[in-house]
């Protein structure tokens, strides 16, 4: 029978860089229905030529120990594993035909082994044909980065010979064109894969910069994120609230689900729900160590209890998307972020106790709700709307990024 969760979610390999069996053990120790659940695992890596480079956004790759472990998981749970070489900065000696030649004996490394699922951002390189040709299994995903928002490009992108196509995140915010979309995709025989979580703003016009500089050897070097190095971008404002406890959701494009229908809305259209979470590192003290599953954070900081009257922190912790749709756990899109778990908050599992200590939170608010179904279909045309700003009371501003001065 099918439902709008297993073989439903593409998860990323985490920056787990001090320990080739962290992502492993965390996996195998979640739950049969957590893993039923994955579509497929994608991890970065590079190829590297005396004349040119060419790697993931992310600059997060999966070490040689890590890329054995994934392929462990691929031969034992039949989970496909995904690489990604999605860099932004696409050298045009990437066409040259002795390199050409190369990165397809680079390919064919991965070929061999059995991975079938390759992200790749050159799309001259995909015009050429010889990566088609030479891999007739391979599953070719485009990159969310080539920011596909509309059902024309989707189609183009298509041609160029692509059978994933990742939509850019401004869908979760059109769920009409996502339906037109759908349906060109079923027409065409191609999956659709959309992100649900991500932070950068809405039409963010420092993405170009994200994408090129995040990967480079500059930001690697340092070990840092571009985030971390580079100051007034997106970042400048996010709009907590400090009442409520939540992220305003103009400040990122985050699909906003409240309950299990709204589940459906954009479940029964899309193949594929892709988190991302390269950048996302958990130290040996966490409790997430020990598994993969979801967790609603209701922090609350036992440090400002003289500037709020927070009770302590409640995290709540079940271990498939199944619990939280079967048993409609709204907010639904609360539970759709990696959490770093301190050792001393209380973890609640039983789905009465998460149910009433969740019926007051704020998304489950009527006017909240009303909000979610607005954003099913705003196109983040924020100048025009407020209605963000009005329900947390931000006064009405056009964008995000503070004028200039």
């Amino acid at each position: 029978m099918k439902n709008n969760y297993d073989k439903k979610f593409s998860i990323a390999h985490p920056d787990a860089s001090e320990d080739d069996n962290f992502f492993l053990e965390c996996f195998e120790n979640s739950s049969e229905q957590y893993r039923n659940e994955i579509y497929d695992i994608y991890f970065g890596t590079s190829f590297l030529h005396r004349d040119v480079s060419y790697g993931d956004t992310m600059g997060v790759q999966a070490s040689p120990g890590q890329y054995r472990n994934l392929l462990k998981i691929q031969e034992k749970y039949g989970i496909p594993i995904s690489l990604t070489l999605n860099e932004m900065n696409r050298p045009i000696e990437m066409i040259r035909p002795d390199i050409v030649k190369e990165f397809v004996s680079f390919i064919k490394k991965y070929y061999d082994d059995g991975v079938r699922s390759c992200t790749i951002s050159h799309t001259h390189l995909m015009r050429l044909g010889v990566l088609q040709e030479a891999f007739p299994d391979m599953n070719w995903k485009n990159t969310v980065n080539h920011r596909i928002t509309t059902t024309q490009e989707f189609v183009d992108y298509v041609n160029l010979g692509y059978t994933t196509l990742q939509l850019d995140r401004n869908y979760n915010r059109n769920l009409n064109e996502l339906k037109r979309t759908k349906k060109e995709a079923d027409r065409l025989g191609v999956k659709t894969c959309l992100l649900i979580n991500e932070g950068c703003m809405p039409e963010c016009p420092f993405k170009t910069e994200h994408d090129c500089w995040q990967g480079g050897k500059e930001l690697r070097n340092l070990g840092k994120s571009y985030w971390e190095v580079i100051p007034y971008t997106c970042n400048t404002w996010r709009g907590t609230h400090a009442v409520k406890e939540v992220h305003n959701p103009r400040a990122g494009t985050d699909i906003m689900i409240h309950s299990k229908e709204d589940w459906d809305d954009f479940a029964d259209i899309v193949d594929i729900f892709k988190f991302s979470g390269r950048l996302t590192s958990h130290g040996a003290g966490d409790n997430l160590v020990a598994k993969l599953g979801y967790w609603f954070d209701m922090w609350k900081d036992p440090e400002k209890q003289d500037q709020y009257p927070w009770p302590t922190t409640h995290m709540f912790e079940v271990s498939s998307f199944k619990d939280v749709y079967e048993n409609n756990l709204t907010p639904l899109h609360m539970w759709f972020s990696w959490t770093s778990i301190g050792k001393n908050y209380p973890i609640i599992t039983d789905i009465d106790e998460i149910k009433k200590h969740t019926a007051n939170h704020f998304w489950n608010t009527k006017d909240a709700i009303a909000l979610t179904k607005t954003l099913k279909n705003c196109k983040n045309q924020c100048y025009n709307c407020h209605k963000c700003d009005d329900l947390f009371e931000t006064g009405k501003i056009d964008s995000i990024i503070p004028p200039k001065g």
